[in-house]
């Protein structure tokens, strides 16, 4: 007889899930993690910023006048250079994803105007904005692991204002990725957001000395019984969530997929009672035009059809 207790272990998870509130947050609200990863991001696309430290924002951001709206970031921190990042975690997609990201992105920018400073000349910070989408984008665009959006010239086919960058991180894809495919720092990064719940063990420590901590604070056996009891409450939410949006979109589908056939009938019939009727007043056309009794503008009249559609017969 199977140890039911020893199977229950040997299935329970041995890191937590970083791309759950929880995880998230407990991974970036840490420096040394934050900024490793925003390095690792900077330097795969060559920009010459390095961040050394970051201080953290408060995460709710309101309006000049008390009408305007007020926007939560998951995370959002600044360089010692004065540069501010958004780091978002979004779960499933939404009907105007990328015009939040937009909002987001010009809000950061706009809150930066010092009210009431009649010296303030416009001078901006750059925003960037990480956006990690735990959901495949329904795009007829090539798939892509990230997308990477900015200011663009298109007269001059360049840059514009390097005060925007922002990435839309596809997070699915790196759920295909094996642990030899990630070669950049970026990679081993989304590899392991992507994949925490199903590791047994912290991949790239070697290389990247970082994740040596990053194993301490995401391992479930490490985590006091408090924490884990936070964690499983707040996953188990997450999970229940996930599993209620994916049962709606299955739903939905075949509810559209009903429909779509059934209307696809009606429009089949009704087709082909169209196209019958018209094989029929042309058979009557021909017959009628055979026995050369009746004017070509007669037997449009009895059929319906054109002078030039009979002539044709």
């Amino acid at each position: 007889m199977t140890d039911s207790k020893h199977k229950d272990d040997s299935e329970m998870p041995v890191f937590i899930d970083i791309t759950s509130d929880f995880g998230f947050k407990r991974v970036f609200k840490r420096k040394e993690f934050m900024i490793s990863f925003l390095n690792s991001l900077l330097k795969t696309y060559n920009k010459a910023e390095r961040v050394t430290d970051v201080t953290y924002l408060n995460t709710e951001e309101v309006g000049e006048v008390h009408k305007d709206r007020r926007i939560v970031f998951d995370l959002k921190c600044k360089t010692q250079g004065g540069d501010y990042f958004i780091v978002e975690m979004q779960k499933r997609g939404q009907e105007y994803f990328d015009d939040r990201v937009i909002y987001y992105m010009g809000r950061s920018i706009v809150t930066q105007g010092e009210i009431g400073d009649d010296l303030w000349k416009f001078g901006i910070k750059k925003v960037y904005g990480i956006f990690m989408m735990n959901f495949n984008e329904k795009r007829e665009l090539e798939h892509r692991d990230i997308r990477h959006c900015g200011l663009y010239d298109y007269t001059n086919g360049c840059e514009y204002s390097d005060k925007q960058d922002f990435w839309l991180v596809n997070l699915p894809q790196y759920r295909r990725y094996k642990r030899e495919d990630c070669k950049t720092d970026l990679e081993k990064w989304l590899y392991i957001i992507s994949n925490s719940n199903k590791m047994k063990t912290m991949p790239f420590m070697r290389e990247m000395p970082v994740f040596k901590g990053l194993k301490t604070a995401t391992e479930l056996a490490l985590m006091s019984p408090s924490e884990r009891d936070t964690y499983m409450w707040e996953y188990d939410a997450y999970r229940t969530d996930l599993a209620a949006y994916d049962y709606a979109i299955k739903e939905g589908f075949a509810e559209g997929e009903t429909k779509g056939r059934a209307e696809g009938e009606k429009k089949g019939r009704a087709e082909g009672e169209k196209k019958g009727r018209a094989d029929a007043m042309r058979e009557m056309a021909r017959t009628l035009k055979a026995m050369g009794k009746m004017s070509i503008e007669e037997i449009a009249t009895a059929t319906g059809l054109t002078p030039d559609e009979i002539s044709k017969i």
